[in-house]
């Protein structure tokens, strides 16, 4: 669409001179292909802030396989979430000697499925949204132990930070962006 293009070229001269840019148009008008083809053609390396979580999936399910398509490469993107969207291996082992959780076979299947994921993000499970389980075995700021932890190496939070130094794009949401950037205005270096 021409305004699709008109927003990309936009788009792109704010990556290449560095300078800001706000566009707006309605829903369905081609925005996020408008600004993600020109941050990935950049060289740069982008975070990109959605309003929802279901963005974020449509990004990385839906738009990122398109724009494969046109640049003919598989880009770099990768989410990253606030922790309770992940999985907490060492929560999930001290778990098992929960009778009430192993009792109705739900912590089996989550450890079925973290043997074999490779993000350990509850969107990949059918869980309500307000499950006692999952707060059991989540990650959480009081929870995670770093370094010290037997898990720190596979543990899904430290992967997918990795990954994220890694990216060439990283899908975020707003509250995950601006929790780190106040985060960092605090404590400068973290």
């Amino acid at each position: 669409r021409p305004s699709q293009g008109t927003m990309a070229s936009a788009v792109a001269d704010a990556l290449s001179d560095g300078h800001k840019l706000v566009v707006e148009a309605g829903t369905g008008t081609g925005k996020t292909l408008a600004y993600l083809l020109p941050a990935l053609r950049s060289g740069l390396k982008v975070v990109v802030s959605t309003g929802t979580r279901n963005l974020q999936e449509q990004i990385l399910r839906k738009d990122v396989p398109l724009l494969e398509r046109l640049i003919g490469r598989k880009p770099r993107v990768v989410a990253l979430k606030g922790l309770s969207n992940y999985l907490c291996l060492r929560r999930t082992e001290e778990a098992q000697g929960s009778l009430a959780l192993v009792q109705d076979g739900g912590l089996a299947r989550i450890r079925t499925w973290a043997a074999t994921s490779p993000v350990g993000d509850r969107a990949e499970l059918d869980l309500p949204e307000d499950s006692h389980l999952w707060r059991e075995v989540c990650a959480t700021t009081e929870t995670r132990i770093g370094p010290t932890c037997p898990y720190y190496e596979p543990c899904f939070v430290t992967r997918a930070r990795r990954a994220a130094a890694e990216a060439e794009m990283v899908v975020v949401n707003h509250h995950l962006f601006f929790a780190d950037l106040a985060l960092r205005s605090r404590y400068p270096g973290a």
